[in-house]
């Protein structure tokens, strides 16, 4: 699909001031500049809009649907500046969803498109800064519906008057299941690998920021490229104990008994070392 959009670039206007825009946006994510906020998805929305709709007026559903796959290719590109950009704030929790987000629009592109140019590399990597965050468990709800509608057609998905395929592209615009109203939530599991990892299932306790994504926080501090490819091995340590008391000392934990009996039983704690190596830079594809 991306090829089929590309391949009327030398007939469209719209379609090259389009690529223009993109190799700006990946001219600046190539050089670290984030927060280059000139070019955002309103400025090319009216572009895609005038390539769909001379896609249907010459009955072009292939065009029209290629439209579609290389607005999310495109969106893909602003949504990773953005995630990008939220590291290098270190606003972790909010680049948490951003990931995701680049992630579901690449695992769409996917479905549509054999040739995917930088993309297949650009996941390998966000899927190596995923294992950075501290979340392994998520929340996944079931519920019932008792009614929805088409995105398209307005009718039910469940009748056979719908004839359109959850998910599926018809002359540029997908077919969407739209809940109107939930009858009951069945139930929420504990999973820890479910289709949407930005519910996540957080302790809530006393750790700083910090602490808490320190792993994260670790890495970007070796000041690395974010398109720097990298891996992590990691081994265990033994560590001992920085404590300042007596073996008959009362415990500094505050159990009252001696520091023998009680903490000092265990004077090493594990402690995880993890050694980083880059692996060369991601190139982004000119268009």
């Amino acid at each position: 699909m991306l090829n089929v959009f590309l391949n009327h670039k030398e007939n469209l206007h719209q379609i090259r001031t389009i690529c223009k825009k993109l190799n700006d946006i990946k001219g600046c994510i190539s050089s670290g500049d984030y927060l280059n906020e000139i070019i955002t998805m309103n400025d090319v929305s009216q572009l895609f809009k005038e390539v769909r709709e001379i896609a249907v007026s010459n009955t072009d559903e292939c065009l029209a649907n290629a439209q579609y796959v290389f607005r999310e290719y495109f969106l893909f590109f602003l949504k990773l500046a953005n995630y990008f950009h939220l590291l290098e704030e270190r606003r972790y929790r909010e680049s948490w969803d951003v990931l995701q987000d680049c992630l579901d629009i690449a695992k769409f592109i996917n479905r549509y498109s054999d040739e995917r140019y930088d993309l297949d590399a650009i996941v390998v990597h966000l899927k190596k800064y995923e294992t950075l965050y501290p979340y392994r468990l998520f929340s996944s709800s079931e519920f019932i519906i008792k009614k929805s509608h088409c995105s398209i057609c307005g009718k039910s998905m469940q009748s056979l008057e719908c004839r359109h395929i959850k998910g599926n592209l018809y002359w540029g615009e997908p077919a969407i299941m739209c809940v109107d109203e939930i009858k009951e939530l069945q139930a929420i599991c504990l999973v820890k690998h479910p289709e949407d990892k930005r519910c996540v299932l957080e302790v809530q306790d006393d750790v700083d920021e910090e602490e808490k994504y320190k792993m994260l926080n670790t890495f970007l501090g070796y000041n690395l490229h974010f398109l720097d490819g990298f891996n992590i091995s990691s081994t265990i340590q033994l560590k001992k104990k920085d404590v300042k008391a007596g073996r008959n000392d009362t415990c500094p934990c505050g159990s009252g008994i001696k520091y023998k009996k009680c903490c000092g039983r265990n004077l090493f704690y594990r402690n995880e070392h993890n050694i980083v190596s880059p692996t060369g830079r991601i190139k982004l594809f000119s268009l």
